[in-house]
Order: structure tokens, then C-alpha cells, then sequence
């Protein structure tokens, strides 16, 4: 029997403890500002296009083909593209190099390189990157000038190798790249090996043996045997692999030749995105350090996410035993916020009113202020897509979103637009809608470009996705890698149309959920060190580090960052070869991976201090 005395008090406990539950759900009701959007600011206070760092170009936006005397800051770092402008490889130089802040010059041949006097200046370009249309195979003296530019010093870096029969006639090319002899014209391998030490993410075995459906990379290229003095940093896989053979297909390699190294690419690596990062790794292969601007940013964006009406409904109740809304609320909701706070990634909304603007199907408003609280509770950020599957024009389609806006939560604003892939002028059409006048940036889903981010419009930057969060290929890791090692960004895109609108053979959410939770661990565990970020966060990240500036120099142990042309804070990766960093003036640093750090710049001076971690010294 409870005495009087514990009866009251265990009263007064209960009392105590319904008081704190309710006052906490009070306060975080009144706190959770959900009707107005933080993130919307004066878009006159931020950078715009105009802001953004340019490599000098001709007036149509192509880089310049002056010789040295075009060169009005030889200190900057020189890269020079030879090739047609019109390759997907000419593509990824053009935009690398802006993003790395090099000064460029493009050719068309090997005999316009020469006739601009490059190889009779006072500096020399740190590399050249060669397309096989800008080489003439069949004249013998194109070899003898590239020796002549590696005995230079000028790194060179065959975007991708011309077709077998040419490399197994000319011994003088041949030796410039290290091959010995073509062990098989063409060969299919099993899977790709990327070693440790080149992309940052560490080493990844890309062969398929559990999951079906993944393998996606280019597996069928030349077989080369490559001698000695070269550097194998990707290779392909073969079926009878034996224990001390080391003769396989190489992928990715360089040779040492005296001050500079050759680099190939067995293949169209270089034709996309992932292009840049394997450039950037290259960059660091040859220097001593190699220091250059990223944006630190990490996205994880569920487009068309919530849905506020109750559409589809016969397919959804079959289904899930539930309406649309109630689904995402009680069941998704949930899993998003298990994967976002075990992850780090930052998490943004796209809102979708309405899927089908041609049913009966309204959005609820009930069922927007619900999802807002549930949004802003987890400080994540509320965007609008501009998606419908029913083909209602964008201009009916925000005119609809926005009387259902004005009524529900009349003073917010949108800051961040899903424009899927629109063209330009679309998108333009849909940024001038009064819904859409806050705007600051776009996110697009990924084109196969490596133009990831920049500006859509004069104002307004675009943000481009990296990976498809439902699905999980080889080509989408290998991605993930290269832009975090070009660009420290990432977008992770899960789109909920598939979930709202399933065909008939498509996962439910159940899989889709387990799929989604394995791919944000399996691409992004090893990037933790980068910042997650809303999309609207990532925007100013990404205006800063276009218009952004820098010089940096070493003086004995310390590399000296000077940085220009913006007063936030703006971040760097360093990589160094056997070396770590001591302390940071004038910033910090955190250690992404051996060898390779992420300096965050505060002031317009860095200076980062070095000291040796391994008893060797780089030669370069």
C-alpha cells in the first residue's frame, strides 16, 4: 500500500514532469518561427556575377591563344590546352582552371603552341593539356616537341590516348608514355582498383560481386604494359588475378621524366564531372604541395518533398494503407532525419503543393504548417520545386503554388528554387514570378557537365546535384570522389516523385529507405571534415569561392596564402607529400586524409607551418 506521503509525492513528480512537456512543447512552438524564412537576405549585399574571378578569354568566353606577352600576371599558375574547343575534355579544362583560379590558353594544334613562342619565354606554363585532336599522330616531330616541353620542366597530361594502332606505331610516343609494348588491343576487365593516395576518399575496389546493377564505369580499353618510372594510380581488374603479377591494365599513370611528369588516361574519364578532381589529384602529383580553393559545402536535398495534397491516392493506400501526406509525415519524415543527423550532411526541401495540377487534389494548409514546424524544428531549410508531372507551364504552376502560399503562410518567402532540368530560359521565366522574387539559388540535377556550380543568372547562383540518393552505382562513387577532391562540394539528391508517383515495377519506400541510408554512409563517410550545409548556406559558400582570389608561396617550411577579393571566411585544401601541418596563422585546418587538409582562411594573410611526418624528402 503507498502511503500518503509517497502517494503526494509521486503526485507532485507527475505534476512536475507534465509541466516540463508542456512548457517544452509550448516554447518550441512559439520559438519555431517556421512562417518567415531565415535565409532570404538583400540580395544586394551579395556578390553576383559580376563578382566572380574570370580567367582572361577572347570576347565569346573562349580562352586566349597570345603567346607569354598576353600574360599580364606571371606569377599565377599556367595551364594550356591543345585540342578542339568543341571536346567534352576542352569542357572540363575550361571549367577546372576557373575554379582553381589558373590562367588558361588554348590551341588548336601543337604548331600554334610553338608559333606563340612559349618554349623561348621567360616562364614556362605548368602543363599542357592535350586532347588527341590537337596532335598530328602521323608527323614524327610532334613527339620530338613534346620532349622537348617535358625536358622543359612542362608537365604534360594526355587527356585521353589516341586510338591503339597510332600509340603501337610510334615508338617515339610510346616512350614518352612509359609503354613498353601493347599487350592487347582492347580488353574487358572485371573491375577497376583506384589506389589510395590520389582522389581524396581513400582506395576503392570498383568490382561487382554482391549488388547486381552497379557496375556502370568504362571497362573495355587498350591493354599496355608500362615499364619503369611509372606511377599506376587506377587499374583495371582481370578474372585470373595472381598473387606478385604486376603487369595489369593501367587505367590512370604517369612517368617520371626528369623535372616533370607525363600523365595518361587510358580512356574518357576526363568527359565529365569526374574530370576535376582527377585533374586537381594530378596537380598535386606534381608539385611539392599543391593549395587551391573549395567550397566546403555538403548538401543533402530531398526534392518534391512534402507533398501537401492527397493525390495518387488509389496507388498510395494500396500501397501504404495511407494518403500521400501521412505517408511522408509518419513514415519518411522520420528516416530523413535518422540519415541527416547520422550523416552531418546539411538537409534542404524542395516543397511540392501539388504533383498533378490537373486533379481535384488540392494542398492542404493544415498539411503545410505541420511539415514547416517539422522543417524548421530540424533547422533545415524550406526551398519550392518547380517540378509537375502533369505538364501544366511553369508560369500556371507557380501562379497556383503562390494563391496557396499567400493563404497559408502569407509572409514567407522562398529563398532556393528545384528547377530539375529546365532549360535557361525557363528557369529565367520562373525566377521573374513574384513567388520566386527572394530567390538566390537554383539547384539542377546532374547533365553529365563538369560546369557543377556557378551563376544561372546575374543574381542568382545554380548548384548543380552530384549523385541520385536512390540509387548506387560505381560511376556515381567515383563522382562523389573527384568533385570532393576538386571542389570540397557535394549535393545529394533524393527525389521523392519516384515514392509519390511509383510505376508499377518500382521499390516502395521501405527499400528505397534502407537504399538511401546505405549511399549517404557509403559516399560520404569518408567527408565528414567538409561543412553540411542548407542550399541557401551553400550559396554564400559558393559566391564567395568564385569571386575569391589567391596567391600562395612557400618560404622555407611555411606555405604563405595570401587571399583576395572577399571578406569571409573561405577555404582551401592543401595537399602535401610526407608532411603535415604544424599550426595555421590567420586560419585553422582539420585533417581530411593523409597528406591532405582543409584550411579555413579567416584574414587575408595565412601562413600554414610545416613539418616533416616521414624521414623522405619530395622530389619533384
Amino acid at each position: 500500500m503507498v502511503s500518503r506521503r509517497d502517494y503526494f509525492t509521486i503526485t507532485i513528480v507527475m505534476l512536475i514532469i507534465f509541466f516540463l512537456f508542456q512548457f517544452s512543447n509550448v516554447a518550441l512552438e512559439k520559438w519555431n518561427d517556421y512562417e518567415e524564412n531565415s535565409y532570404v537576405v538583400n540580395m544586394e549585399n551579395l556578390p553576383d556575377s559580376s563578382s566572380a574571378w574570370r580567367p582572361a578569354q577572347n570576347g565569346e568566353g573562349i580562352a586566349l591563344q597570345g603567346g607569354p606577352e598576353s600574360v599580364a600576371d606571371d606569377t599565377r599558375k599556367l595551364a594550356v590546352y591543345i585540342g578542339s574547343e568543341g571536346e567534352a575534355s576542352a569542357q572540363v579544362v575550361n571549367a577546372w582552371t576557373v575554379y582553381t583560379k589558373r590562367d588558361i590558353r588554348s590551341y588548336e594544334t601543337l604548331d600554334q603552341f610553338e608559333a606563340a613562342g612559349w618554349m623561348q619565354a621567360r616562364f614556362l606554363p605548368q602543363m599542357l593539356l592535350i586532347d588527341p585532336s590537337g596532335i598530328d599522330w602521323d608527323k614524327e616531330k610532334e613527339y620530338e616537341r613534346l620532349k622537348d616541353c617535358v625536358e622543359a620542366g612542362i608537365n604534360l597530361v594526355f587527356l585521353k590516348l589516341p586510338d591503339v594502332s597510332v600509340v603501337d606505331a610510334h615508338p617515339g610516343l610510346k616512350e614518352l608514355l612509359g609503354i613498353t609494348q601493347v599487350r592487347q588491343e582492347q580488353t574487358t576487365v572485371s573491375g577497376l582498383h583506384l589506389f589510395k593516395g590520389f582522389l581524396l576518399g581513400g582506395e576503392m575496389l570498383y568490382k561487382e560481386e554482391t549488388q547486381s546493377g552497379i557496375q556502370d564505369l568504362e571497362l573495355t580499353f587498350p591493354w599496355y604494359t608500362l615499364g619503369v618510372g611509372t606511377k599506376i594510380y587506377m587499374r583495371g581488374m582481370i578474372e585470373d588475378e595472381r598473387p606478385g603479377v604486376i603487369d595489369y591494365p593501367a587505367v590512370i599513370w604517369r612517368k617520371g621524366c626528369g623535372t616533370a611528369f607525363v600523365f595518361a588516361v587510358n580512356g574518357g574519364y576526363l568527359e565529365d564531372a569526374a574530370g576535376l578532381g582527377i585533374l586537381s589529384a594530378m596537380a598535386a602529383e606534381m608539385s611539392p604541395y599543391e593549395i587551391y580553393p573549395v567550397v566546403n559545402a555538403q548538401n543533402m536535398v530531398f526534392v518534391n518533398y512534402p507533398g501537401m495534397a492527397a493525390e495518387n491516392d488509389d496507388v498510395i493506400r494500396s500501397r501504404y494503407n495511407q494518403p500521400l501526406p501521412e505517408l511522408m509525415r509518419d513514415v519518411i519524415w522520420p528516416d530523413i532525419v535518422t540519415v541527416y543527423r547520422e550523416n552531418e550532411l546539411g538537409l534542404s526541401c524542395m516543397l511540392s503543393p501539388q504533383f498533378d495540377y490537373t486533379d481535384y487534389n488540392y494542398p492542404e494548409t493544415e498539411t503545410l504548417l505541420r511539415d514547416m514546424k517539422l522543417i524548421n524544428e530540424q533547422k533545415a531549410e524550406a526551398g519550392l520545386s518547380g517540378i509537375s508531372i502533369s505538364g501544366t507551364p511553369i508560369a500556371q504552376k507557380l501562379m497556383e503554388d503562390n494563391e496557396f502560399m499567400m493563404e497559408a503562410v502569407p509572409d514567407y518567402q522562398f529563398s532556393s528554387f528545384y528547377a530539375g532540368n529546365m532549360a535557361a530560359q525557363e528557369v529565367r521565366q520562373a525566377l521573374s514570378d513574384d513567388l520566386l522574387l527572394a530567390v538566390r539559388t537554383v539547384v539542377k540535377d546532374y547533365d553529365g557537365s563538369s560546369d557543377l556550380i556557378g551563376y544561372e543568372t546575374e543574381d542568382v547562383t545554380r548548384q548543380g546535384g552530384v549523385v541520385d540518393g536512390l540509387r548506387h552505382t560505381y560511376q556515381q562513387d567515383l563522382r562523389v570522389k573527384s568533385v570532393e577532391t576538386a571542389l570540397g562540394y557535394t549535393s545529394f539528391m533524393v527525389n521523392m516523385l519516384y515514392v509519390a508517383w511509383p510505376g508499377e515495377n518500382d521499390a516502395d519506400w521501405k527499400m528505397l529507405a534502407d537504399v538511401f541510408s546505405w549511399n549517404a554512409e557509403r559516399y560520404y563517410g569518408n567527408f565528414r571534415a567538409f561543412d553540411g550545409t542548407t542550399v541557401s548556406e551553400c550559396d554564400g559558400r559558393i559566391r564567395n569561392f568564385l569571386a575569391l582570389d589567391y596567391r600562395d608561396e612557400r618560404e622555407q617550411d611555411t606555405v604563405c596564402l595570401e587571399v583576395s577579393k572577399t571578406d569571409e571566411p573561405v577555404w582551401f585544401i592543401l595537399r602535401t607529400h610526407g608532411e603535415t601541418i604544424d599550426h595555421v596563422d590567420g586560419g585553422a585546418f582539420r585533417k581530411l586524409e593523409e597528406d591532405a587538409y582543409l584550411i579555413e582562411a579567416d584574414s587575408a594573410q595565412v601562413e600554414i607551418a610545416l613539418k616533416p611526418s616521414v624521414a623522405f624528402r619530395y622530389i619533384y
